[in-house]
């Protein structure tokens, strides 16, 4: 086998850099595709542990509000849901007709059943005067009563007659209970 010429050795010397070269080129975009993952990764753990951290600074009011839940929100006692759906329809029509509002349609609805509390729903639609109806919706939701609106739908009457603006409202407002283990369940 003969020597190699000097140009044959530079060519020679060429190719390997050229190969060299590529084998690194590849390597590199691996690695550096890793490490982009890597970064993702680093922000989706560094978002984690902010939630984390901002619960577990949360916990005591979160204790505090889990606490005044058992204290304050109501029990049935002796009285039943079905009586209780009845009581909340029977105030909501009291304050209604006390502000001379109109009731077109009520009806109970379907009781539902949760982990953290039992809740009686009225849907009611009612019709009267735009600054009756906004002065008596905010009446109606309040922590201290467990009341919650669960739907609203008010649009203003634009074919009455009335000097004040008159508003339609569609509403349904639920009352919340303490989960009874006797009742968490609809019997059948």
């Amino acid at each position: 086998m003969r020597e190699l010429t000097v140009r044959e050795k530079v060519l020679l010397g060429a190719c390997f850099g050229v190969i060299f070269i590529v084998a690194n080129g590849f390597a590199a975009r691996s690695i550096l595709k890793n490490l982009s993952g890597g970064d993702s990764e680093i922000r989706n753990l560094k978002s984690e542990l902010a939630d984390y951290e901002m619960w577990l600074e949360d916990a005591p009011a979160a204790e505090a509000r889990e606490k005044w839940l058992i204290e304050m929100m109501p029990r049935l006692g002796n009285s039943t849901l079905g009586k209780e759906q009845g009581d909340l329809l029977q105030t909501l029509q009291d304050e209604i007709f006390e502000r001379k509002l109109t009731i077109d349609r009520q009806s109970l609805q379907d009781i539902e059943y949760n982990n953290f509390y039992t809740e009686v729903a009225v849907r009611l639609e009612i019709e009267g005067d735009e600054a009756v109806v906004t002065e008596w919706l905010t009446t109606l939701q309040s922590p201290e009563k467990f009341q919650v609106i669960k739907s609203l739908e008010m649009e203003l009457d634009l074919r009455s007659r009335e000097a004040e603006p008159q508003a339609e409202c569609e509403i349904t407002v639920a009352r919340w209970f303490v989960p009874d283990s006797a009742s968490s369940s609809p019997s059948k």
